[in-house]
């Protein structure tokens, strides 16, 4: 951390240097989710607990969502040279590296979780490894990768 703030870098940003896009993406529906009815029955199980029947809701709710095909927007605060994307879901770290890759000269930084709906974002390969984060917790499908790289690489142009 001390590293960190001691190369911290200033630089002057006039009203001209700020912007805000926004990029609205309707992310994959992994199969698991497609069919309701398992959900609904665990949210009717009034043995199933608490956690599991609330998930299932949070399931039917957010599969409901994609299939009506509501957008998830995708934003990007330019102030400067200066890059903060806003994406949605707990992302796994290559997003953050791509984004980086994406603008090597400027500091970009990102900032998840703000549409929790999908749940845990892995990437293409990951979804074939499995493992927890790319298991049901996870409400996208492997092609979820190509949608949020388009969507940062026109955002990282402006």
């Amino acid at each position: 951390m001390k590293a960190a703030w001691e190369s911290t870098q200033k630089f002057p940003v006039s009203a001209a240097d700020v912007g805000w896009s926004v990029r609205p993406v309707t992310l994959p529906l992994r199969d698991m989710y497609v069919d309701e009815e398992p959900h609904l029955a665990l949210m009717k199980n009034s043995a199933a607990g608490a956690r599991y029947r609330l998930g299932a809701a949070c399931d039917v709710a957010y599969a409901r969502r994609v299939k009506a095909g509501r957008a998830i927007n995708i934003g990007c605060l330019r102030a400067g040279q200066a890059r903060l994307l806003f994406l949605p879901g707990e992302l796994f770290i290559e997003y953050q590296l791509a984004a980086q890759a994406m603008r090597p000269d400027d500091f970009v930084a990102m900032a998840a979780y703000g549409d929790y709906g999908p749940g845990y974002i892995g990437t293409k390969a990951a979804y074939s490894q499995g493992g927890y984060e790319t298991g049901p917790p996870s409400r996208t499908a492997p092609e979820v990768e190509d949608v949020l790289m388009e969507a940062m690489r026109q955002l990282l142009k402006e």
